[in-house]
């Protein structure tokens, strides 16, 4: 696809529904005692803020209250209700999600249960494709999200142990989809959307679902503009009985200038004096230097029957994403004055592709009284990122009262970044046990084995086995007891060039964690999920002979509560709570021992009510609040930025107009305008953004 026919979203969505292309529903089989479920493209719409099964990780098609995990799930009817803007929107209703290091004015850096997600490895396309998180997630597509917190070994291989963020996209159902969207906000953003579905052959066979938008984006912060356009397409044929095919494909453009980091000063006598919070509404970057994205996903899945009760999957991807970015930092200011230095960092040419295979063959047998549910599978994935260089630029500039008059100058030597390609492989089995009624054991293991390939650094290449376990007790039709214990592979990478094994190769590290946890769902179908964690992650630090190795560890302990559902009729809600206690229990470093990891809060919070007025119908009204504990700013703990909380409002009407649904809605973000530091990490802070209301409305034709 050209450039320039990508820049037309809404023509390059239209024109997809002319392709008569036959692709697969994204149900994954599902196998109960001896009998494996019908291959089927109807898509169901979860309703209300509770969903019954999930399509991430080993769990895909599962009923919730039979996952031996924490998984979360935003629905697609809470997304309508809040309207988000980025992904840290959608996910601030689960527990433990913060921002880290960025504001979301471009995109959003996460953590989970205070550990960071990594944009490269941490998130997923349809339970199966790992996509890079370096350009703004589009809304308009998604049917929900997914958070599989803990690791996550088994399936995806080596990756963070804070967990998985997984997209489902939207597709065609039994009824016909039309909907044209339009939106403003106070800043001045327009957007336009279009959603279209449609089934058809002589057995509805076929199936497209087809998304756009376009939007002009005014910040809130003055004088930042910029634009972004998305469309998509997801079709599916049931080509018989026993198969289905499903094709996915997303398209995304941004080009939108980027807000600066705060570095924070030096310590003194081990204490860090942070500057009081800048002016949300000023840019301390120049907006005149924006930084330029794309990301294209394709996605292909086949599911197909195997016998009576035996069935196979097979699915390939590929996700790139390209930027030409600039980035930048605020440093060595002035507490009093402000007047300190703008480091801009030039980037062009950066790329990051995932290229995924993965198949599966799952089956059910009975041996005596015992059924066993069993998955065999490979996955391969390949990470390549060509060579770059970054070019550094510095200004003068003022963190109280910025100026755009900004007079870049050249600034040290640029730095090149080598082409890197790192390969994930894997085989793995894991076999769900029924015995009886009421238990189920589930044991698995996989092989893994990460490579990587880098000009100028020694080659890693690590071959691992991890185990885990699980046991899910029912005891009734609603409710479920569960303990499970996983581990987790991480790459330690290589040591620096200073230390007294220079490049040396670390062995995967190898994380640990143990969790019990406790469901609920209640005849209304309200979901109340309580759990308790405790996630052990080595880490890689310089001895006292300047050697570098896996010397360390952090501990997570924590309990969870979440509960998502109708509590009247008329009230729904999507609540969260996390409780978190999280140490540096072993360092090389004594200055960071017993300390909390940076930006890492003790306890965050979340409530989210919608009221249907039965009086005046077709109306409803939302409130929500979301609580952030205060953070250190860095390992050593030498400060901490201050816990928050946001207020969001809004209100939604629905009737009929001249025979067709028509939809109005207003939301209100950051409610009370609050002044805050919304992020840490990676030695920056980030100003969270100030109030902004959004108008939108919708019409079915």
């Amino acid at each position: 696809m050209s450039l320039s026919f990508a820049r037309r979203p809404l023509a390059v969505a239209l024109s997809c529904l002319a392709i008569p292309l036959a692709f697969a529903d994204d149900t994954a089989t599902d196998t109960h005692p001896t009998t494996l479920k019908d291959i089927s493209v109807t898509a169901t719409r979860t309703q209300g803020f509770a969903a019954k099964r999930v399509e991430v990780g080993p769990y895909q098609g599962q009923d919730i209250l039979d996952i031996p995990a924490t998984v979360n799930v935003v629905t697609r009817d809470l997304l309508d209700l809040q309207q988000p803007s980025g992904l840290y929107d959608a996910l601030r209703n689960v527990a433990g999600v913060t921002r880290l290091q960025l504001n979301g004015l471009a995109y959003d850096n996460l953590s989970l249960r205070g550990i960071a997600l990594d944009n490269r490895s941490s998130y997923y396309f349809n339970g199966v494709l790992p996509f890079d998180n370096n350009i703004a997630i589009p809304m308009e597509d998604k049917e929900g999200f997914e958070v599989l917190k803990g690791a996550s070994a088994l399936y995806y291989g080596f990756a963070v142990p804070a967990g998985i963020v997984n997209m489902t996209t939207k597709r065609a159902g039994d009824t016909p989809v039309t909907q044209i969207g339009t939106s403003v906000d106070s800043n001045g953003s327009v957007k336009g959307t279009i959603d279209v579905g449609r089934r058809f052959g002589d057995h509805q066979q076929f199936g497209v679902r087809v998304n756009a938008a376009t939007q002009s984006i005014h910040a809130p912060i003055d004088d930042v503009h910029g634009n972004r356009h998305m469309a998509s397409v997801a079709a599916d044929w049931k080509v018989s009985d026993g198969m289905t095919l499903k094709y996915d494909y997303e398209h995304v453009e941004q080009n939108l200038p980027e807000q600066a980091g705060i570095v924070p000063l030096a310590a003194v006598n081990g204490h860090v004096t942070l500057p009081r919070i800048p002016d949300p509404d000023r840019m301390l970057a120049s907006d005149q230097h924006g930084t330029r994205a794309r990301a294209d996903t394709h996605l292909l899945r086949a599911d197909f029957a195997l016998g009576e009760n035996w069935a196979g999957m097979v699915s390939f991807g590929r996700s790139t994403t390209e930027r030409d970015r600039w980035a930048w930092i605020f440093r060595n200011y002035n507490l009093a004055t402000g007047k300190g230095q703008l480091q801009a960092s030039e980037q062009n040419g950066q790329r990051y592709q995932n290229t995924n295979g993965r198949a599966e063959i799952n089956g059910a047998f009975d041996t005596g009284p015992v059924t066993h549910n069993v998955t065999l599978g490979f996955s391969r994935n390949r990470l390549y990122q060509p060579d770059f260089t970054t070019y550094f630029f510095v200004a003068n500039q003022f963190l109280y009262d910025p100026t755009q008059n900004l007079v870049l100058k050249a600034s040290g030597a640029p730095k090149p970044f080598y082409a890197q390609t790192v390969w994930n492989t894997g085989t793995y089995v894991f076999d769900r046990v029924s015995l009886g009624e009421n238990w189920e054991v589930t044991g698995g293991l996989r092989r893994s084995t990460y490579q990587s390939h880098q000009a100028g650094t020694p080659s890693s290449d690590i071959t691992k086995n991890t185990p885990s376990a699980s046991v899910v007790y029912r005891l009734d039709s609603r409710s479920s007891l569960y303990a499970s214990y996983i581990e987790g592979l991480e790459s330690a990478g290589s040591a620096p060039g200073t230390a007294a094994n220079p490049y040396q190769v670390l062995p995967a590290a190898v994380s640990r964690q143990s969790e019990v946890g406790y469901r609920h769902r209640f005849e209304n179908e309200m979901l109340v999920s309580v759990a308790a964690f405790d996630i052990r992650q080595p880490s890689a630090g310089l001895d006292a002979n300047n050697v570098y190795a896996l010397n360390g560890r952090a501990r997570y302990r924590g309990m969870e509560f979440s509960a998502q559902g109708h509590v009247t009729s008329q009230l729904s809600l999507s609540a969260s709570a996390l409780w978190l206690h999280a140490r540096q229990v072993a360092a090389t470093d004594p200055t960071i021992e017993g300390k909390t990891p940076e930006n890492t809060p003790r306890s965050s919070a979340s409530l989210f009510l919608a009221y249907d007025i039965a009086s005046l119908p077709g109306l409803d009204i939302n409130a929500g609040a979301f609580y952030t504990a205060s953070r250190p700013i860095n390992d050593q703990n030498q400060a901490w930025i201050g816990g928050y909380t946001l207020f969001t409002a809004g209100s939604r009407y629905r009737t009929r107009i001249s025979g067709k649904d028509v939809t109005f809605q207003i939301n209100l973000e950051n409610l009370a305008n609050k002044r805050y530091w919304s992020a840490a990490g990676s030695n920056q802070l980030s100003v969270g953004l100030g109030r902004t209301a959004m108008f939108s409305s919708t019409l079915d034709l």
